[in-house]
């Protein structure tokens, strides 16, 4: 995010994330073939198709996308469908642990490992987010120092729990 604050306050003056919203806000509501549009786009239609479906150029189309309240739809349409698509699948996640649980005592060898292999790698996945979550809020620590006039860290500086991805291979002569 991009923002310009006052320095005696920190009062953010100008953020540019929020400028389309603002945008939004000052111009016309979207008439009944916008909402349409942007249904239809959200639910995976091509601009073509969208634009066939709802009787205007692909040319309008385009126009149409570039209004901020245009964009601002489709955002929160999209939040939306994200929202309900995130409660679905934490609602079939127990459902899902259950089955691989009862995979487990499968009489077949063969399910008995993919089951395994399907809990294992669950948990790996799980462990995966924490670590990055956890990184993120250690990477927004730092910048909210340097935004507050912290000095930022040196270059030498090590990373704690750094990971060494590959190294040159030594010379063994």
């Amino acid at each position: 995010m991009l923002a310009v604050t006052d320095n005696s306050d920190d009062k953010v003056l100008w953020d540019r994330s929020n400028q389309v919203v603002h945008q939004a806000k000052k111009a016309k509501p979207l008439t009944a073939k916008q909402k349409k549009a942007v249904e239809l786009l959200c639910a995976g239609l091509s601009p073509l198709c969208v634009s066939e479906t709802i009787g205007i150029s692909t040319v309008a189309l385009k126009t149409w996308r570039k209004l901020p309240a245009f964009k601002v739809a489709v955002s929160e349409a999209l939040e939306v469908d994200a929202d309900l698509h995130g409660v679905r699948l934490r609602a079939l996640y127990g459902k899902a642990i259950d089955r691989v649980s009862e995979l487990l005592d499968d009489p077949s060898p063969h399910i008995r490992v993919q089951a395994a292999r399907l809990a294992f790698e669950a948990e790996q996945n799980i462990m995966r987010v924490a670590e990055e979550q956890q990184m993120m809020r250690a990477l927004e620590e730092r910048m909210d120092q340097l935004a507050a006039g912290g000095a930022p860290p040196s270059l030498f500086e090590p990373i704690e729990d750094a990971e060494i991805i590959s190294e040159s291979p030594a010379d063994d002569d």
